[in-house]
């Protein structure tokens, strides 16, 4: 083999390796929108969070023992609370609540109007309280993934008071 030829048999040597160990390189793994939304999207399969006081029950049970503890829980801590009201109130709030990984509950938000706000001061406070008093849940699965998840929910309170005479 003379030596001018060298250059070129390494060259094709190399263009060879390339070929069979680099074509993995132009593949595309791309998962598309659609199978990250219908991956990701809740279904009947996955487990909503829950307190092991309700397990057991069926799936449907199971959600509405889930929300009683909660609802429960709230309406306790407020009928403990001594407000007092210049008129009457009739209203609804709408607390936003999260149950993170852990299956702590939180308020992410309180949708209330300025003028129940305004009649009850401390009312954002007080629920803040009332949700901290909630005791620790376990948290939803997404089960074909098999991970706790984050779940969110709402649940409206009616706030009914009347003024004192």
């Amino acid at each position: 083999m003379d030596f001018n030829s060298k250059p070129i048999l390494f060259f094709m040597l190399s263009v060879f390796f390339l070929n069979l160990t680099g074509c993995n390189l132009f593949e595309s793994n791309q998962v598309s929108n659609r199978e990250i939304t219908d991956a990701s999207s809740w279904s009947e399969k996955d487990q909503n969070p829950r307190f092991s006081s309700c397990e057991g029950l069926e799936s449907e049970e199971e959600r509405n023992c889930f929300e009683s503890v909660i609802s429960m829980s709230i309406y306790n801590y407020i009928a403990d609370q001594e407000w007092v009201v210049s008129q009457n109130i009739d209203a609804e709030v709408v607390l936003n609540l999260v149950v993170d990984q852990e299956g702590f509950i939180s308020i992410k938000s309180l949708d209330a109007s300025e003028n129940v706000l305004e009649m009850i001061p401390n009312l954002e406070t007080t629920l803040h309280e009332a949700v901290s008093m909630i005791p620790q849940a376990q948290a939803g699965v997404k089960t074909n993934v098999g991970i706790l998840v984050a779940t969110s929910f709402t649940l409206p309170i009616r706030i009914f008071a009347q003024e004192e005479n």
